[in-house]
């Protein structure tokens, strides 16, 4: 396994924030996506020629089992010797040891390379590592290095740990799905199946011979009965209206954040997102109506960004101001992908979006950039 000196250090690119990546993560989707991205980023942010995921295959073995970069043919499936320091830092658990290594044989003993390693504690799955890997003749690395990758470590760490965590979470909804069940046994349904019986036992009188019973006895049996219907409606929805009181509602800025957290995945790198410098006032002003439709807005262009736009960058921006005596939402995602297709004539993207402004007497353009396209869309809000 050889790592090849380049020519010269590639330009250091724009990183995206930690909290963006984070974001993506704590948002969900496939673990596969969300690896490709942080070992993306981590080859990325640090100029480094290729990034690696080391991974326990069994007690005693780890190997590479990820890799971003041109090294990939020759890294990838590459088992750690569990004589190499390497592989002596992983059984040892011991990551001073593992973060202290700047250097080591990357191949068949043609070359050496610099490395800079970070512990992952990915919980059951056992302790691995995100290396990045720069030629020999490479700058070094820094401490800024350093704190970058262990952010990203600890990213990796808690995008590995996800599918225990959705069960655990899992196992709360199902907790709570049974206490629903008991509550709706012991009050609702015992309700009703008294009224049943009540129901039940008045058809007999009436159904057996020579015994037809009083009006005042029917009068008297329809009457608790439809006590108890209403009792029982009573006990669903004092079970209904906890469950709403229960569940958080999240914000309009929560929701745009999720949104480009969600994107995040699909687009291959995190979109930007500029909101008004006091969101709070911002979720407070606009109402509910406008607020998901801001959402759906915001969800629909970062979509076809990610499927049509071939774009390395976009940008979301949300703002709410006074025009005139009207005060106006304005929403705009911009790209520098490929642009719209002239020949492409159906639009249903764009036309959803403005069915939707025209609701609040609003309108929705798509704006030719050089490169890409910007999607603006704004309405007025209600007086």
């Amino acid at each position: 396994m050889t790592v090849h000196p380049s020519s010269a250090p590639p330009a250091r690119p724009h990183r995206p924030r930690v909290q963006d990546l984070a974001g993506a993560v704590l948002a969900g989707g496939e673990t596969e996506d969300l690896l490709d991205l942080l070992l993306r980023s981590a080859r990325t942010d640090l100029t480094a020629r290729s990034a690696a995921l080391v991974m326990p295959l069994g007690p005693s073995r780890w190997a590479i089992e990820m890799v971003d970069g041109p090294d990939a043919d020759s890294l990838l499936g590459e088992e750690i010797p569990a004589d190499s320091l390497l592989g002596e830092g992983l059984l040892r658990s011991d990551p001073e040891a593992l973060e202290a290594i700047g250097s080591f044989e990357l191949g068949n003993g043609q070359e050496d390379g610099r490395a800079l390693l970070a512990v992952i504690d990915a919980a059951e799955q056992g302790t691995g590592l995100l290396a990045v890997l720069r030629a020999a003749d490479a700058e070094p690395f820094t401490v800024a290095d350093r704190e970058r990758l262990d952010s990203l470590a600890g990213l990796i760490a808690l995008t590995l740990r996800a599918p225990s965590l959705r069960r655990d979470s899992d196992s709360g909804i199902d907790d709570e799905r049974g206490r629903i069940a008991r509550d709706l046994h012991d009050l609702a349904i015992q309700e009703l199946f008294a009224v049943g019986m009540e129901l039940e036992s008045l058809v007999q009188s009436l159904e057996a011979p020579g015994m037809t019973p009083s009006n005042a006895r029917i009068r008297s049996s329809v009457t608790s009965s439809v006590q108890g219907v209403e009792n029982a409606v009573s006990q669903i929805r004092q079970i209904v209206q906890s469950l709403r009181r229960e569940r958080a509602v999240a914000s309009l800025s929560e929701q745009l954040r999720h949104e480009v957290g969600l994107a995040t995945a699909g687009l291959g790198f995190v979109p930007s997102m500029r909101l008004p410098p006091h969101p709070a006032e911002m979720d407070a002003e606009l109402p509910p109506e406008i607020a998901e439709d801001v959402v759906a807005v915001v969800r629909e262009c970062l979509a076809n960004a990610a499927r049509h736009a071939h774009a390395s960058a976009v940008a979301v921006s949300v703002a709410v101001f006074s025009e005139g005596v009207d005060r106006v939402v304005q929403v705009n995602v911009s790209d520098n992908g490929r642009g719209i297709d002239p020949s492409v004539r159906r639009r249903s993207g764009l036309a959803n979006m403005s069915a939707r402004a025209r609701r609040h007497s609003g309108w929705a353009d798509a704006i030719n950039l050089e490169p890409g396209t910007m999607i603006s869309w704004r309405v007025t809000l209600p007086s």
